[in-house]
């Protein structure tokens, strides 16, 4: 039997030297709040979050995949033990506010956020995030962000160049993954009495290894939102999201997109979200909700390769159906218990008969997740 060992490598690389030094930096302020209180000094607040969920998809395989798995076909293509997981998923964020332009908040804000699989260590994975926000009135804020996501483990497929040396054998199935930069910008005000808007600009980039460089991107991306009350214990949310992505398309010293016969994953989506939050009857003196969000998305993929060259992204159209429910329970004013229900699904088509089945039965997936999550708040 093969012994898993989780790999608790807290602060990987840079990014995690960066946030640990703002850790302790803004630890200190806190420090230094409880020896000044007669002077305005920087206020703290720290969050500590603990979630557990069961994950029964984790690769986000279609059927196919799952059954191939199941019968141990495919030698070299399978690095899991089990198609479905329990997930490990600790975080901490730290947010410093203070007064720089007259009596306007400024806030400064690091968050750590690692997953860990308790069997398929192989999906372990980490952000970093920071952020500085600063409100130009009593109402009305922007917000800039970076986040850093160091190493993320999608799964193992043929790399086309080595098939051609070697064949259709396992050595061929490398592992594909990626790092990413993603760097956001949004403006947010609330109008009237409490109607909230939000638009966000985004810019991802995401590095994929040495064996799949044909799909480095780089994503564009436009957000709004509405926050809008229905009544006093009843709130809604509708959002809408464009993302373009302009992939490499090509892995060789010499190739261009024009002339390249890799895959070019090249894509536009339209995404669209809404949220229902209802504020229940307290229990127990303890406040408590319940938020349903539903989300669809429309991907488009725009590459001008035939079918023959690019089956997989040739003429195809991916649409996403996710449903998430959150019930909250407020055990005290440091203390939040909350329990969770995610569902997502993907159909796949093109408008080729010859190839929308293929693709259908390649990409279609489910993946469902539950689980529970504490997070504790401490504020100097």
């Amino acid at each position: 039997m093969k012994i898993h060992t989780l790999h608790f490598n807290i602060f990987p690389r840079t990014p995690g030297l960066i946030l640990l030094i703002i850790f302790l930096f803004l630890a200190n302020h806190a420090a230094f709040a409880q020896k000044k209180e007669k002077k305005k000094v920087p206020e703290l607040e720290v969050n500590f979050g603990l979630a557990t969920f069961y994950d029964d998809n984790i690769l986000k395989y279609s059927q196919k995949y799952l059954d191939r798995f199941m019968n141990n076909e495919d030698p070299g293509r399978f690095h899991i033990e089990t198609y479905d997981d329990v997930i490990l998923n600790p975080s901490l964020q730290i947010v410093s506010s203070y007064r720089l332009v007259g009596k306007l908040k400024s806030e400064l804000s690091a968050e750590f956020n690692p997953k860990f699989y308790m069997v398929n260590d192989i999906k372990n994975w980490s952000s970093f995030t920071l952020g500085y926000r600063q409100f130009f009135t009593k109402r009305a804020s922007f917000k800039l962000s970076y986040n850093y996501v160091p190493d993320f483990y999608i799964r193992h497929f043929r790399d086309d160049d080595w098939v051609e040396v070697y064949g259709y054998t396992p050595v061929t199935f490398q592992p594909m993954g990626f790092s990413k930069n993603m760097y956001s910008f949004y403006v947010a005000n609330t109008f009237f009495k409490n109607t909230g808007v939000r638009i966000t600009f985004g810019l991802a980039n995401y590095y994929y290894n040495k064996h799949f460089t044909e799909y480095d991107s780089r994503d564009l991306s436009f957000a709004f939102r509405l926050i809008q009350p229905l009544h006093k214990n009843l709130k809604m949310e509708l959002g809408y999201v464009f993302t373009k992505s302009d992939a490499q398309g090509y892995d060789q010293p010499g190739e261009t997109s024009e002339n390249s016969d890799d895959s070019n994953a090249d894509f536009d989506e339209d995404g669209f979200v809404l949220v229902l939050g209802w504020q229940m009857p307290e229990v127990l003196k303890h406040k408590q909700s319940l938020d349903a969000t539903l989300g669809f998305e429309k991907r488009y993929f725009t590459t001008d390769n035939y079918i023959e060259l690019d089956p997989e992204h040739a003429g195809r159209v991916d649409q996403i159906v996710s449903l998430n429910f959150v019930y909250n329970l407020k055990l005290s004013k440091s203390f939040n218990f909350s329990a969770f229900y995610r569902w997502i699904g993907r159909d796949s088509n093109t408008a080729s008969d010859i190839n929308s089945e293929y693709v259908s039965i390649e990409k279609d997936y489910r993946q469902g997740q539950v689980g529970i999550e504490i997070d504790y708040n401490l504020k100097y």
